[in-house]
């Protein structure tokens, strides 16, 4: 097995933010509701963003429906073009489709969000036949990945495979595998190309259009200007010839493999996970998406483990111990996990790697109590999931109580593999669990825990679950208090830099001034002197740190911080961010009164300042969204040479030029490279075409000062419509309605007609199923033998299913439902139809075909059924007249090989031939026929063949899909009489079933 490495890294730009957003599939926008509550101004906004959001004409989904960043393209910060996406983006639309449902009762969006995440961004066979994970069943869990050391400077790579720490096990595959059947991974990649911007083209599914891309993959350092897009399937038709983009990033004794590899942003699918927790708390209660979350759930704890399974706290001396199990699980929400394996006939290989590094702004405690909770009815299958968050829960708590400074602000994390490369410990340093205390975990350009809206995700989800228990009534427990306690703190710290129709006095350096005009350089209860704005907010945008925590010895021993510090910098209007703290500020004062019976003095602060931000905000609504216009001072850097490419290093991109390309420059050398630096549009330069490229270019020419490096007549200046921002903002106006105005859904009405209804016919039956419909007591199924109807009345039932036995075999019946409670009855369904067929005859010879399962993994690269023939007639039988058939799908018709690999007859003397039937059957669209050759001899009355045990694969290796075959049975490990195989004795059935 061939082992690869995948880095992931984001990277924020300075000014603005990285990325989250919610969305999943959607019916893009319909009409307002058809029953409202007692309107509100903050429900009514809602409700008017949420139309916003979904209108076509705003510009915020794609043809597929799915969101992009932005809807303006010329961009750079963590996506480098606006139309991408992010799976934080489709988480955030997840949680617009929440609250949604929760106004209007229709919870069809969520759904239809959740089937377009799960058919473009989490890289599965979604049911298309499509294998996204094609060699993942090839993975050893014994042996995850082959170590490469992190570098400091992107110039630094390539970096070498070298496998000096080996890897330890992997404790989760095994579990994962046992309760689904496979081990292909239900998480998000973190990017896709909507339109296919790049050009790279989606190789494993060319029927979509969004391809999966990768772009952070050298060190801390590399931020997005200095980063190479790359596709991530990649088959060596783009990058260096043989090589594909791989080389860039390590390297080995031969060329890089092809290969597919993903990368998940664990933030992204915790959040969706928060998300479905709460629709199932206001009332959604369609199990099948509700068992999609607990499954990314399940595979999220991949987020938890070291980069290379080390055992946490090992490697403080530089020298690690691999783990074997659970201890090399740091029990936090990690920057990222990535998966990947082979294409082509050299593909069976796979690999899987975690991440040693911890940002405090990656945690969720409301997904972690949802996972954990035995009332939340999300708690995943496996075995130890339900345990392992909880133990994450504590730890994620304790995490944020240890990096609470002396003010209140979220320092920054904590490291298990110091540098990136297990080095020692520097002298001194603060720990966690074993982790080393880092001030910037993962990147450094600019520094990850400078930003504001760093604090405002995170607390916001603290101050969720401080609410949760409040209103359980769970006020003793150590996580209620530490949950309270980091909330308080943090609101005490910040609204003291937040304003709402007041602007702050800074001096130019951003730094906040008193009444005296000295700077506010941190401590406590800061008085910033401000003049009157009116309609304006302000809250913060950096951070400066200084000191370090003390060393966890656990809560009950924690005396807090005092020589951790930050100073609160640079007063600016990220709508985004303002959302997540209103939300922060709205679920701790809620929380305080869920607590104490009514709001404390801080919880009323808190719920007063977030109805005046609320209210300023929506003065910067445009029609399209709540945005203001906004600096961009670090897009210099679209003209500057930085980013680099290792000297030989040729290859061409998805846009069709060759990098580094003619107009390259010399890398520096002090950065410990030898090769060339290009700029961000010599790498891609359709940004060129964009429509603001030639105002940028402009700007760029007639105020940039390269002496000084500032914008001698200002900085580009644009406005954006970032997804995930307007969601933040959307779905602050509903939290604060929900939760402050106590406003509830609308006044029930007659249910909609019941949805995804489907017939499957069976002998003289046929069975139908529907998902239930919101505020249903009953349904009604109604039957005809005309397409279109008059329909008769067969059945009222209260479940959302119904077995129809009153039908004659071989007619075509035609069903609609409709559903009803105390207010009235829906409108009639969409029309099924199904046809019943009098089930096949068996044949029941005395030459009889047993079988067992060779391989209970129904997603794997290969089919390995074992017979036996068992002779019970009272004659000798020639084997050269028997045939024996499997009856499978192919699930991608390629050129397929057999291979027999034990008989006791001689492996020899077994024969497979592959037939396609003329029309695929329910369960078939080939068989495999095994035959004997005269060397088999004959078979003795009353006597066996013993095992023949055979094994079919593609030519490619590609997956086959098993579940639904004919004559597979993953709970027959014992060899059994099987009617599915059925047996033939010159060409004629005497044994068995065809499907």
């Amino acid at each position: 097995m061939i082992s690869r490495k995948s880095v992931f890294r984001k990277s924020v730009s300075m000014v603005m933010s990285a990325i989250l957003v919610l969305p999943l599939s959607l019916g893009l926008f319909q009409a307002e509701p058809d029953r409202a509550s007692a309107a509100t101004p903050e429900s009514t906004r809602f409700l008017q963003m949420y139309k916003q959001l979904k209108d076509p004409a705003s510009g915020y989904f794609s043809k597929e429906g799915i969101p992009y960043h932005s809807v303006e393209t010329l961009m750079s910060e963590a996506p480098d073009y606006g139309h991408l996406t992010t799976s934080e983006a489709y988480s955030y639309w997840m949680w617009l489709e929440v609250l949604y449902g929760h106004y209007t009762g229709d919870w069809g969006h969520l759904e239809s969000a959740w089937d377009n995440m799960e058919k473009y961004i989490i890289p599965v066979n979604e049911g298309d036949g499509k294998e996204e994970q094609p060699t993942m069943s090839n993975y050893n869990p014994n042996s995850p990945a082959t170590y490469a050391a992190e570098y400091p400077q992107p110039d630094q790579y390539p970096s070498r495979l070298s496998g000096q720490y080996g890897a330890g096990k992997d404790p989760l595959d095994s579990e994962l595998k046992a309760t689904y059947g496979n081990n292909q991974t239900y998480l998000m990649h973190w990017l896709l190309d909507v339109d296919n911007w790049y050009g790279f083209g989606n190789l494993l599914n060319p029927s979509h259009t969004a391809t999966y891309v990768n772009t952070f993959q050298r060190g801390e350092q590399e931020s997005v200007w200095e980063a190479v897009p790359h596709p991530s399937q990649d088959n060596h038709k783009f990058g260096k010839p043989n090589e594909g983009f791989m080389s860039l990033f390590t390297k080995e004794n031969n060329a890089p493999a092809q290969q597919w590899r993903y990368t998940n942003a664990t933030d992204a699918d915790a959040r969706a996970v928060q998300a479905m927790y709460w629709a199932k708390e206001l009332g959604y209660d369609n199990q099948v998406y509700l068992d999609k979350a607990k499954k990314m759930g399940d595979f999220l704890r991949y987020g938890m483990y070291d980069k290379y399974f080390q055992k946490v706290g090992s490697a403080s001396n530089g020298s690690p111990i691999a783990g074997t199990g659970k201890d090399a699980s740091l029990y936090l929400m990690a920057w990222y996990t990535a998966w990947g394996g082979g294409l082509g006939q050299s593909g069976n290989w796979a690999w899987r790697i975690g991440t040693s590094h911890a940002h405090q702004g990656y945690q969720n405690v409301v997904a972690a109590y949802a996972l954990s909770d035995k009332d939340s009815g999300l708690i995943p299958n496996s075995p130890t999931a339900g345990q392992d968050w909880a133990t994450s829960l504590k730890r994620q708590l304790e995490f944020y109580t240890w990096l609470q400074s002396d003010e209140g602000a979220i320092a920054g994390g904590a490291t298990n593999s110091w540098d990136g490369a297990y080095k020692a410990y520097p002298s001194g340093t603060s720990t966690f669990y074993g982790m080393a205390y880092t001030g910037a975990p993962v990147y450094q350009d600019p520094p990850s825990n400078n930003w504001f809206g760093m604090q405002a995700w995170p607390v916001e989800r603290i101050a969720e679950l401080y609410y949760i228990l409040a209103k359980k009534g769970d006020t003793l427990s150590e996580q209620f208090k530490m949950a309270k306690q980091v909330t308080e703190n943090w609101i005490e710290w910040s609204k003291s830099y937040v304003f709402a129709d007041e602007r702050p006095v800074t001096d130019a350096q951003g730094y906040y001034l008193d009444a005296q005009g000295k700077r506010i350089l941190g401590g406590k209860n800061p008085k910033v002197a401000t003049t009157a704005a009116k309609g304006e907010f302000w809250l913060p945008s950096n951070l400066e740190w200084s000191g370090k925590p003390e060393t966890w010895s656990g809560f009950a021993n924690h005396k807090g911080n005092a020589n951790l510090h930050v100073v609160t910098k640079n007063p600016g209007q990220d709508a985004g961010v303002l959302g997540s703290y209103v939300k922060a500020l709205t679920f701790f004062a809620a929380g305080t009164k869920a607590e104490k019976g009514d709001y404390t003095e801080l919880g009323k602060e808190a719920k007063d300042l977030s109805k005046a931000l609320l209210d300023a905000a929506w003065g910067y609504n445009d029609g399209i969204g709540i945005t203001t216009k906004e600096a961009r001072e670090d897009y210099y850097r679209y003209f500057t040479k930085e980013v680099y490419i290792p000297s030989g290093w040729s290859g061409k991109t998805g846009q069709g030029n060759t990098i580094p390309g003619t107009d390259a420059t010399p890398s520096d050398p002090a950065k410990g490279g030898n090769g060339t630096y290009s700029s961000y549009s010599d790498i891609r330069p359709n940004i060129t075409k964009d429509p603001q490229w030639s105002y940028l270019k402009d700007k760029y020419t007639t105020s940039w000062n390269k002496q000084t490096q500032k914008w001698d007549k200002g900085a580009p200046e644009f406005t954006y419509h970032r997804f995930w921002s307007q969601v933040d903002m959307a779905t602050a106006y509903a939290e604060y309605d929900r939760l402050i105005n106590g406003s509830g859904p609308a006044e029930p009405t007659a249910p909609k007609a019941p949805s995804n209804v489907k017939a499957s016919a069976g002998d003289a039956q046929v069975t139908l199923t529907w998902s239930k419909a919101t505020g249903a007591d009953s349904y009604t199924v109604k039957r005809s033998t005309t397409s279109g109807g008059p329909y008769t009345t067969v059945a009222t039932v209260t479940d959302a299913t119904y077995k129809d036995t009153g039908v004659v075999n071989e007619t075509i019946y035609y069903y609609v439902t409709t559903a009803t409670n105390s207010l009235g009855t829906s409108p009639d369904s969409a029309e099924v139809s199904a046809k019943p067929t009098a089930a096949p005859i068996p044949a029941k010879g005395d030459v009889i075909a047993q079988y067992r399962v060779g391989d209970t993994n129904p997603g794997d690269n290969q089919i390995r059924p074992l017979f036996r023939v068992v002779n019970k007639e009272r004659e000798a039988l020639d084997l050269k007249n028997v045939k024996l058939r499997y009856y499978y799908t192919v699930d991608g018709d390629k050129a397929q090989e057999f291979h027999c690999d034990y008989a006791q007859l001689g492996s020899s003397n077994i024969q497979g031939r592959f037939v396609k039937l003329d029309k695929a059957v329910n369960g078939a669209d080939y068989y495999l026929e095994i035959s004997f050759g005269a060397g088999a001899g004959s078979l003795a009355a009353g006597e066996n063949t013993g095992d023949i045990q055979i094994r079919m694969n593609k030519s490619d290796w590609s997956n086959y899909n098993e579940s639904d075959d004919f004559s597979y049975d993953a709970t027959k490990t014992s060899y059994i009489d099987w009617e599915k195989a059925p047996l033939y004795i010159n060409d004629k059935r005497v044994w068995g079933l065809e499907p």
